[in-house]
């Protein structure tokens, strides 16, 4: 992996001015200065896409979600290793996703999509989240995500926790460059509580060298909790 390093200095100098040869100076200093910057931009695009992706979507999630995922007391009975490698040694994952609307666009031609997603709580007049709009909720929708992993012997630990309340992704791979270009209106309201969290404990090697061969961490743990979540990808043509 190349490392960038972007480094910023301030630096301050003084400089001495020098002995002034006369007793007295007087500057008389009169300027007007008008300026006028006039810009002008005009794009003119012309295509002929091979075809056309056209999505639109509404999607409306009222109510609590809950996510876990556990993985305990896990052993892998293998003792004196050399040469570590990934195979030698399990590879425990333990995931848990809490998600209120989800919308995942993939296209190789031209897309356009309009996309509108709402997730609240439950209305308390009404007693359910299951009916009602928006401005019926009178309570945040809640969010839970949690991905526990403990007692791993001789194991790679990933362990990863996600609650997000609105995600959409639209992702445009062309082969034409007359596809290569996406339009897209997108809304997304939450009132939402999101929490996400991932625990890892008591992972430990036996008999086991040369870990630092390994590609991927021993042990990765992550937890992310967002309310709207919007990703887009254009790559051009292939």
């Amino acid at each position: 992996m190349k490392i960038q390093k972007l480094a910023v200095s301030a630096i301050a100098i003084f400089a001495a001015a020098p002995a002034l040869a006369f007793d007295s100076v007087t500057w008389n200093w009169n300027a007007d200065v008008v300026s006028s910057v006039t810009t002008g931009a005009v794009s003119d695009v012309s295509v002929a896409p091979t075809g056309l992706e056209q999505i639109e979507s509404e999607q409306t999630t009222l109510g609590d979600f809950a996510a876990t995922s556990t993985s305990n007391l896990i052993t892998n009975d293998v003792v004196n290793l050399s040469g570590l490698a990934l195979d030698d040694v399990v590879a425990v994952e333990t995931t848990s996703t809490a998600l209120g609307n989800s919308a995942a666009l993939e296209s190789d031609v031209s897309m356009q999509f309009d996309m509108n997603q709402t997730y609240g709580g439950v209305d308390v007049s009404l007693g359910t989240g299951l009916t009602g709009t928006i401005a019926d909720v009178s309570l945040p929708g809640v969010l839970a995500a949690s991905s526990i992993t403990t007692g791993v012997v001789n194991g790679t630990v990933d362990s990863d926790a996600t609650a997000i309340a609105n995600n959409m992704t639209a992702d445009l791979v062309t082969t034409s460059g007359s596809d290569a270009f996406l339009i897209g209106n997108n809304i997304q309201t939450a009132y939402s509580v999101a929490t996400a969290s991932s625990l890892v404990d008591g992972v430990m090697f036996n008999d086991v060298t040369d870990l630092g061969t390994l590609v991927n961490p021993a042990i990765s743990s992550v937890s992310t909790a967002l309310g709207n979540n919007l990703g887009v990808t254009i790559d051009g043509i292939n």
